[in-house]
């Protein structure tokens, strides 16, 4: 993990480059060492009950890009929920989580944590779920807009920035390597170069091979639609043994709260293990 002025467990400053477009108000860093939120194992994106099914997000990502290298003895499934958590469902989904003994990564747009009530990020930690990063701005024309080396400059800094108002919140000793592009990876084009700025914060990025379909144009219309658009493409990903499910914790996704406990009783029906992206 990254040291030096942005490293684990020094005071929270502002990143050198300008702050990148966001619909919040400007962060205010408060230049000390900010104490961890309850749960927060100090160096990780979780707590400690989520070290035994925590995996590297470069594991993961290699896992999807070259499937042969999956686990042949085992089936893992990672529930991602984007742009949480948020103050309208995450205290939902949680529910639903811990009442099916599962746990998910929830990716971060980090100026949402300004409204989030801090018991329930401690909550969220303590039932071994990941707090992960999906950017500051989520401002498409900021981060993919120009040349490879324009986007590089751009995702570099907007991950500094994110990295910065998670700690303010989290604690100095927050960390997560994983990092998912707004719109995901496969969406766009000359990213290799922005993807090297994240291998030297030790970041990696993280797409998904299967999904409930909440974010589509025509999303299903019902809880077994959702089941069903799960199951759907996971089998359009030759079914294999490690599942990332893009889901999304914002406003207007109640049916997504509604569908979560039948799709966890189904992916542990079928023997997945649940994981989290650190």
């Amino acid at each position: 993990m990254p040291s030096g002025k942005y490293g684990v467990g020094v005071a929270v400053t502002k990143p050198d480059c300008a702050e990148p477009p966001s619909n919040y108000s400007p962060f205010k860093a408060p230049g000390t060492v900010v104490k961890d939120i309850e749960g927060l194992e100090p160096g990780t994106n979780h707590g400690t009950a989520a070290d035994k099914y925590a995996y590297p997000a470069a594991v993961v990502n290699e896992w999807l890009s070259k499937p042969s290298t999956q686990p042949k003895d085992k089936k893992i499934v990672f529930v991602t929920f984007d742009d949480g958590p948020t103050t309208k469902f995450t205290g939902e989904q949680l529910d639903n989580l811990e009442k099916a003994d599962a746990r998910a990564t929830f990716f971060m747009i980090a100026p949402q944590l300004r409204d989030v009530a801090p018991d329930m990020l401690s909550r969220s930690l303590k039932m071994g779920n990941a707090l992960a990063l999906h950017s500051y701005s989520h401002d498409y024309k900021y981060l993919y807009h120009g040349t490879a080396e324009n986007k590089a400059n751009h995702i570099g800094c907007d991950w500094d920035w994110a990295m910065a108002q998670s700690r303010a919140i989290l604690g100095s000793n927050y960390f997560s390597s994983a990092f998912r592009y707004p719109g995901g990876h496969m969406s766009w084009t000359k990213l290799d170069q922005a993807d090297d700025a994240l291998a030297k914060r030790g970041a990696a990025w993280i797409d998904w091979n299967a999904m409930s379909g909440d974010a589509d144009a025509e999303r299903p219309t019902t809880v077994a639609g959702y089941l069903e658009m799960v199951k759907k493409t996971i089998n359009e990903s030759d079914n294999p043994n490690v599942v990332v499910i893009l889901n999304h914790d914002t406003y207007g996704k109640q049916m997504t709260v509604d569908a979560m406990p039948s799709i966890l009783k189904w992916l542990k029906s079928e023997g997945y293990e649940f994981g989290v992206i650190a």
